[in-house]
């Protein structure tokens, strides 16, 4: 995604271990680059899971970040259709401060005509710890797809509890295996 603000490069993978689908390793890598300052803040996570044939389970995400890393325990919704997905996951911090999160992914692509789909991807992330809320994200993409590349227009949020809220608009570009 290039936006107003700055870059931003997403890499996701997502490999099922057994017929199922029960055991999976959903993993990402983000970079974002300020376009006028030195400053690149990094994200690399783990998300090892389990889910029931009800879409509920236990993940454990392993997470290294540009400000801290760790490791978090949780319960995560997951579900997959044709043109729908979802995964939400509450987690905490296994560690002696209090920290908890809430990640998800909401996708809706519904076919259009011929080889094109609507792309629409919804992302959201909210940490909180023993003061309160302490940063949440959101990432809105809507745009098309054709034969499994996707672009349209993107938005990134960030609101912080220690500094002024973050928009950055721009297009995005994307492509599934």
């Amino acid at each position: 995604m290039t936006g107003t603000e700055r870059i931003f490069i997403d890499a996701q993978y997502l490999k099922f271990f057994d017929e199922q689908n029960r055991v999976s390793l959903f993993s990402r890598a983000r970079a974002t680059a300020q376009y006028d300052e030195q400053r690149t803040d990094l994200f690399t996570g783990a998300y090892l899971n389990y889910t029931t044939k009800s879409g509920f389970g236990g993940t454990i995400l392993g997470r290294i970040s540009s400000t801290n890393s760790g490791i978090d325990a949780g319960i995560h919704y997951f579900k997959v259709t044709n043109n729908f997905m979802i995964y939400a996951l509450p987690s905490i911090n296994l560690s002696d401060e209090l920290l908890y999160s809430w990640f998800s992914i909401l996708r809706f692509t519904p076919n259009l005509k011929n080889d094109w789909k609507l792309y629409s991807s919804l992302e959201l992330f909210s940490a909180f710890g023993q003061i309160g809320h302490l940063n949440s994200v959101q990432r809105v993409r809507l745009g098309l797809d054709r034969k499994g590349y996707q672009f349209g227009l993107a938005v990134n949020f960030n609101e912080s509890r220690f500094s002024d809220t973050d928009v950055n608009p721009g297009v995005f570009i994307r492509k599934q295996f």
